[in-house]
């Protein structure tokens, strides 16, 4: 019989996923929610890549985000980096967008 962790279940996704294939569509999770984990359906760059922020500083990768201690030696990344179909990258963010339209989009998976 599995382990039911709500510890898991918040910070790994299980608290349901948002869609987007628009540029011009941010997608934003619901109040009191991050994005964990974002899975890419096509080659595709984003415009909008926002990090939560720890204690006043950028935690997470994320579009021209400012580095922070807590993001180590961490480069920032810029809207010209092509994360592969298929891929998928966990961390926890406020906001994405797309670069541009894609046949396929992104799923965003929330969480605490």
């Amino acid at each position: 019989m599995g382990i039911n962790s709500t510890e898991v279940s918040y910070g790994f996704g299980q608290l349901g996923s948002g869609h987007t294939q628009t540029a011009a569509n941010t997608l934003t999770p619901p109040t009191g929610k991050v994005i964990v984990a974002i899975q890419f359906l096509d080659d595709l760059s984003l415009s909008t890549l926002t990090p939560e922020q720890i204690y006043g500083a950028d935690a997470f990768i994320g579009i021209d985000a400012a580095l922070s201690n807590t993001a180590g030696s961490s480069e920032v990344i810029d809207s010209s980096v092509v994360f592969p179909g298929g891929s998928t990258i966990v961390g926890r963010w406020t906001h994405v967008s797309l670069q541009s339209n894609s046949a396929s989009g992104i799923i965003c998976y929330f969480g605490q």
